[in-house]
């Protein structure tokens, strides 16, 4: 029995790592890929999380919802006949700067950088039902977003996708009315009435939160004045459900960095992955709905540009591919950890607040290169 419980804490830490890193390669993938628009997305993420802004190894992680009550509610102490032998309170902040995503026939490079953060925790008698159907079921639901909500769970800068209005909306061979005359305004005042971004947005909560897997559930506003301030492709309900899978990339780094202060934040440690990328072939994409000045009563406008667009596209169409550096900053407390007698999320903010002032520097990380970090994250995985 004391075997078997071994395992289960060796698995869960490893659960940490590598969800931590798919999660954040989940969150990014939206973003980066198909553009943000600054002026509404931004703003939002400027909401501070109720601690001075940390330093040294937890430097990344400026926006975690550790004093969210629901952080606190942690099962501590945990024991060896709960159904969780782990308590633990997460942060996870990462930045995605290459790849690709393709939606019908529109494949738009990652520019810009996207930075995504949030929290993760290990709920009370947590196990895999409604939206949670696969993933560890000792994280079901336990997925928290920053204090201003899901939207400042990704921050990132405007792309621009590769087609122009008018080539999206097939103008050279357009016959309607409607379509017609937004071609015509495209092609008059041109410039940014001829160029199109894409603004990603969060459809609901990652769900499936597991070792080399996850669900990211997302839509897309595109932006145009010609296009209305309503036009998308996916919504909250009917969304882009992403389901990516993660490897580490050749000469990408695993890193386990422990807290400066073992004794005051005991079990306390910064996981980072330094090259990690996230695929995904299998998604569908929906049409893009709302579009024009009418809105929903330009219908013409929404079948022109799926039209030129190629949407909606099924499994196979699409794909992804998204890299970038991951981490997260944990404390975690099992029967097999060090002594504890604080809640996770406490120890972990005075890890915080200790970096804060004194620059948070750290000895002793432990690195695992390429091919054998992916295996061991692999292996952590592996029940």
């Amino acid at each position: 029995m004391k075997a078997s419980r071994r395992r289960s804490h060796r698995f869960l830490r490893g659960s940490v790592t590598s969800a931590a890193a798919v999660a954040l390669i989940a969150v990014g993938v939206p973003a980066a890929a198909l553009a943000t628009h600054t002026g509404s997305h931004a703003k939002p993420a400027q909401v501070g999380p109720g601690y001075p802004p940390p330093g040294g190894i937890y430097s990344s992680f400026t926006n975690c919802p550790l004093l969210n009550p629901i952080m606190q509610e942690a099962v501590f102490p945990p024991s060896a006949t709960a159904p969780n032998d782990l308590s633990l309170a997460a942060c996870v902040a990462g930045n995605a700067t290459s790849g690709s995503i393709t939606l019908g026939n529109i494949t738009t490079p990652v520019v810009q950088p996207v930075n995504v953060q949030f929290g993760f925790w290990t709920p009370p008698d947590a196990s895999n039902g409604g939206d949670n159907t696969s993933g560890i079921s000792e994280y079901a639901g336990g997925v928290l977003p920053p204090p201003a909500g899901l939207s400042a769970m990704l921050v990132t800068k405007p792309d621009q996708i590769p087609q122009s209005l008018t080539t999206a909306l097939g103008c050279a061979t357009a016959t309607n009315r409607t379509v017609k005359n937004l071609c015509q305004q495209a092609e008059n005042f041109g410039g940014k009435y001829n160029r199109v971004y894409a603004l990603a947005q969060s459809a609901g909560q990652i769900t499936n939160f597991g070792v080399l897997s996850w669900t990211q559930r997302v839509k897309f506003k595109l932006i145009n004045p010609l296009l209305g301030s309503s036009c998308s492709i996916g919504s909250d309900n009917n969304p882009i459900v992403l389901n990516p899978a993660l490897s580490v990339n050749p000469g990408g780094q695993l890193e386990e960095l422990p807290d400066p202060n073992p004794a005051k934040h005991p079990n306390t440690f910064v996981l980072a992955i330094t090259s990690a990328s996230a695929t995904d072939t299998t998604f569908t994409a929906p049409g893009v709905t709302g579009c024009g000045p009418g809105g929903a009563k330009n219908i013409a406008i929404d079948e022109a540009l799926d039209a030129g667009t190629g949407l909606p596209s099924a499994s196979g169409v699409n794909s992804l591919t998204l890299s970038g550096a991951f981490g997260i900053a944990a404390n975690e407390y099992g029967i097999f950890n060090q002594p504890q007698t604080t809640p996770n999320a406490k120890v972990l903010l005075s890890a915080f607040n200790a970096s804060s002032k004194s620059g948070g520097s750290q000895a002793g990380a432990r690195k695992i290169t390429g091919a054998a970090a992916y295996k061991l994250l692999h292996s952590l995985g592996a029940r």
